[in-house]
């Protein structure tokens, strides 16, 4: 039998006469009846592992107009009920609060009711309200360095698990799966389960079932993996480790098609591997070859052909006219983002292929002599890689947009890590809206594409930039939630204003406004064989 333990949170008073159990209903023969109803049924946590126990609470109330006996009640867990047990006496409007803790479960899907009065013995005003119920995923617990031998005899099937890990590690979390026939993918995610996995952090999507997830660098916490059987698969051998296996960089091409100078070329160069050390794992090369060859002109004018394979992002750079000296100095965007597809589901939008960034040359040279062209070219790259572009919009991350008619909305960035690094930089007392949250009080080009100034002011990525801006953590971890694995010891260190000790204002040179600095353009979606798909 289930160790039910029971406390009364609230005894009300019994309904006056003349009036229905909810004060509300005519008196009738019905309405003196006795109505238990079973609410609020919660799960301590509804991702638990196969090792842990289970509690769950839940209340019962009198929703009627008559007092009841001690009623029986069961908890079934997939159908199969464990033990009867019985309420206390509950006068009208009585509730009674009760939890269980339950032995852990089985790994996958489970699903538990709770059901008072289940043989229908007492009568009652309402017989449809007697039984509640939740879903659990229940996933197998992985140990460092242990196989797990894993298999599907079904399509479409998700196997989940979990690993806890204890302390941080400059290496690869290395999750691998191996061997067996058919073709089952790989997601695996770091902190808070996201609801689907599709929104997993590192997707692999081999056309077999031997699949490869690095997380850099190791973080202590719970990773969580999930197995999608594309095919019936296995069996298969699922592995974790830290380090051991090399980790394929990410590679930054940057094609100059209008130079500037050499000193001007080479802090661009600099921007780019400075990206480089941010973003830890490689992405999916992608043959851009013969029939997914893509023509000239598709992203600007000027734009060469390409029919190459590309690894991992090409970034041509023009410094030519934007709109002369002052205005405009910046701009720049993805042009085609490499997309995952899975049946029946929503598709994954991941990292951009071919993008570009536009200076313009009558700014150039005072950016440079004043030191703020490495922190613009560093945001340009910023936007290049999605931040701010229309693949916040596809993958869900842009909440109440400002833009076009609506200014001064609450707009946000949702990214779950985003959302935790700006909390640890002084954001756990924002109480203006939600959270990130996002510029919302400008024109197209500032609004809904960067960080918003007030919050942030000397963040890298606000609409205004200078020579002592910070890529903060929270710049960073929402590239890993666009799906980007980052290095998180890259950040520089950044507090938001509001949490910082009163001060002297600090002067921190010229500051460039970056507004209007996002390409508007469409984007292609190509998938890793090279064929194109519209959203």
């Amino acid at each position: 039998m289930l160790p039910i333990r029971i406390t009364v949170t609230a005894m009300l008073l019994p309904a006056l006469a003349g009036c229905g159990g909810d004060g509300e209903t005519p008196v009738t023969p019905d309405a003196r009846l006795p109505d238990l109803a079973v609410d609020s049924l919660t799960v301590a946590r509804l991702d638990p592992t196969d090792a842990e126990p289970v509690t769950i609470s839940f209340r019962i109330r009198n929703v009627g107009a008559a007092t009841t006996e001690p009623t029986p009640f069961i908890v079934k867990i997939d159908g199969t009920a464990f033990g009867t047990h019985r309420t206390i006496p509950l006068a009208a409007g009585g509730v009674v609060r009760m939890s269980t803790t339950m032995p852990p479960l089985a790994s996958g899907t489970r699903r538990i009711e709770v059901i008072i009065d289940p043989d229908d013995r007492i009568e009652e005003r309402d017989e449809q309200n007697n039984q509640a119920s939740v879903t659990l995923s229940v996933a197998g617990r992985l140990s460092l360095g242990q196989p797990m031998a894993v298999s599907s005899a079904t399509t479409d099937e998700v196997i989940l698990f979990r690993v806890d890990i204890d302390e941080d590690a400059r290496a690869a979390l290395n999750v691998e799966l191996a061997g067996g026939s058919g073709d089952a993918d790989l997601f695996v995610h770091f902190g808070e389960r996201p609801p689907h996995h599709y929104d997993y952090e590192c997707v692999s999507g081999n056309p077999a079932s031997d699949e490869l997830c690095q997380m850099v660098p190791v973080r202590a916490g719970p990773y969580h993996v999930a197995v999608h059987a594309f095919t019936p698969f296995g069996p298969s051998t699922l592995t974790v480790t830290v380090g051991g296996k090399p980790v394929e960089t990410f590679d930054i091409e940057v094609v100059f098609l209008d130079h500037g100078t050499p000193s001007q070329d080479d802090i661009i160069r600099e921007a780019a591997r400075r990206w480089e050390s941010v973003i830890a794992r490689g992405a999916v090369d992608i043959d851009l070859v013969g029939s997914a060859s893509r023509p000239a002109n598709e992203c600007f004018p000027g734009q060469p052909a390409v029919n190459e394979r590309i690894d991992d992002l090409r970034v041509w750079v023009v410094i030519d006219s934007i709109d002369g000296v002052g205005g405009g100095v910046a701009r720049a965007g993805p042009c085609i983002t490499r997309v995952s597809l899975f049946p029946a589901s929503d598709s994954i939008f991941q990292e951009t292929i071919l993008g570009d960034i536009r200076l313009d040359e009558a700014d150039v040279g005072r950016m440079e002599a004043n030191g703020t062209l490495m922190p613009i070219v560093m945001h340009e790259i910023a936007h290049v890689l999605g931040f701010g572009t229309r693949v916040w919009e596809r993958r869900g991350l842009l909440r109440s947009p400002s833009l076009p008619a609506n200014l001064g909305a609450d707009t946000h960035f949702a990214g779950r890590l985003a959302t935790a690094a700006f909390d640890a930089a002084g954001g756990t007392s924002y109480a203006e809206g939600a959270k990130v949250p996002v510029e919302n009080r400008s024109e197209q080009g500032s609004s809904d594409v960067h960080w918003r100034e007030s919050v942030f002011d000397d963040e890298i990525m606000t609409p205004f930039v200078g020579g002592g801006h910070a890529l903060s953590l929270i710049t960073i971890e929402s590239l890993a939630d666009l799906g980007y694995g980052v290095d998180v010891t890259q950040a520089e260190p950044y507090n938001l204003p509001a949490a910082r000790p009163r001060g002297p204002t600090i002067d921190r040179g010229p500051i460039i406004d970056l507004g209007d600095d996002v390409a508007r353009r469409p984007i292609v979606f190509i998938d890793r064989k090279g064929r194109v798909h519209s959203f």
